[in-house]
């Protein structure tokens, strides 16, 4: 006991004067506080010799041009704001921020240099309007957010494998990037960039929520889970090829994307929410999700599709509207599925160009189909509600916010058709 006793201490001791090392081995001029502002290069140099510093930086005010020299990490977060002369930054020695590194409205900035950057807790880029260029040796970050910038791609970010956060958005110039992503842990987001952003994420396996809206073609080459919502929202994609995506924890959304011929997901079997496919207007062969089995809200799907094959689907335990103008479209598969029961909701409608059935379901029972030339009045009206609330989804604009690692939203039980709405509305958002 006395030989444990013995070692426990000495273990004591060793990390005390380890941690007492590590203090003392900062210099008191490295240390600059919780808040410390530079307003010209010259404070900037006072710094120079200092390999960390300690505390949370501050650069504005009217620098030409600025740089830190040989800092190599900094404790804290270093925030370059409202510097309306600044045109460039260097930082090029810095392997790691503990903290933020945010730059917001500097606009006059063109380039921003951190080629040794591998470490940051959040990247902050807002209203930069003459930067185009940015360069990291990124390797771990949790958010990444650039909004209103000139950038033309986020090559910065491309060797990130892990994420919390990436959303990119309001990027006018935007139009290509390839990412080294391999899982994001809350939400990847991508929206209002520029008219032909091109994206590749071929190494993502695991995402949480994936929202994309205003992009002209996406590469998901390695995709399998999505934990909770994927949304691909009034973009001019020709095809989406999502061919190793196996289940969508939640809602799963294709709406009002314009050009879109084809859409396959040739191994999804699980949707664990709403299943909206709506207002494609080239999309008139729906066979990519003949492998899905069940669906965890309610189902929508309108357009001027002839064909739509859920020729696996077994469950649904919301309502289900599926809706085409074309006369050339057969609802004698999915009637047949409502009367097996399989649709669990509180109706059943199904409408081609021709002929529509509408059923009313109870909450105990199923009652028997009725088929009629024209809907009644009230699901007729429940499913026009429905389909304008999902347009009015779609052309929403698209807002980011900044949650904490791995948390997934709360979203309203998708159960009617009015709840599967609900439902992609709040998800995406």
């Amino acid at each position: 006991m006395q030989f444990k006793n013995a070692l426990t201490a000495t273990a004591i001791l060793s990390a005390s004067a380890l941690a007492a090392n590590s203090t003392t081995s900062i210099p008191s001029s490295c240390s600059i506080g919780t808040s410390a502002t530079a307003t010209a290069q010259a404070d900037l140099d006072k710094i120079s010799g200092c390999s960390t510093i300690v505390g949370n930086l501050t650069i504005t005010g009217d620098l030409g041009s600025a740089a830190l020299a040989s800092i190599q990490e900094i404790d804290g977060s270093l925030t370059i704001f409202n510097s309306s002369s600044l045109s460039s930054f260097s930082a090029d020695s810095i392997k790691k921020i503990t903290g933020d590194l945010n730059m917001q409205e500097l606009i006059i900035l063109t380039s921003a240099s951190f080629g040794s950057l591998q470490e940051v807790d959040s990247i902050n880029m807002v209203t930069l309007p003459a930067i185009s260029t940015f360069s990291t040796d990124l390797q771990n970050a949790n958010n990444i957010i650039v909004s209103d910038t000139t950038l033309e791609s986020v090559e910065g970010f491309s060797t990130l494998k892990k994420v919390n956060v990436f959303n990119i958005n309001n990027n006018r110039y935007l139009n290509s990037f390839q990412s080294s992503l391999e899982s994001v842990s809350d939400s990847l987001q991508f929206s209002s960039n520029g008219d032909n952003t091109t994206l590749a994420f071929d190494n993502l396996v695991w995402a949480n929520n994936i929202t994309l809206r205003d992009v002209n073609s996406i590469s998901f080459g390695s995709l399998q889970t999505v934990n909770a919502s994927l949304g691909f929202i009034n973009n001019t994609l020709p095809s989406l090829n999502l061919t190793q995506l196996s289940k969508v924890g939640q809602s799963l959304s294709i709406v009002s994307n314009d050009e879109l011929s084809k859409a396959a997901f040739s191994n999804l079997t699980t949707v664990g929410g709403g299943f909206i496919i709506a207002n494609n207007t080239q999309l008139k062969v729906i066979d990519g999700f003949n492998k899905v089995q069940t669906v965890g809200g309610a189902i929508e799907v309108t357009g001027n599709f002839s064909t739509l094959d859920l020729s696996s689907l077994k469950s649904v335990r919301g309502g289900a509207n599926f809706d085409s103008s074309s006369s050339n479209f057969s609802c004698n598969a999915l009637k047949k599925l409502q009367s097996n029961g399989a649709i669990q909701g509180d109706s059943f409608v199904c409408k081609n160009g021709a002929t529509s059935t509408s059923v009313k379901l109870s909450s105990t029972s199923t009652e028997s189909s009725k088929s009629s030339a024209t809907s009644s009045a009230s699901s007729s009206g429940d499913a026009s509600n429905a389909q304008a609330n999902v347009s009015a989804s779609a052309s929403s604009s698209s807002s980011s916010s900044k949650k904490s690692k791995g948390a997934a939203p709360e979203l309203v039980p998708a159960t009617s058709f009015m709840g599967v709405v609900a439902a992609v509305a709040v998800a995406l958002l």
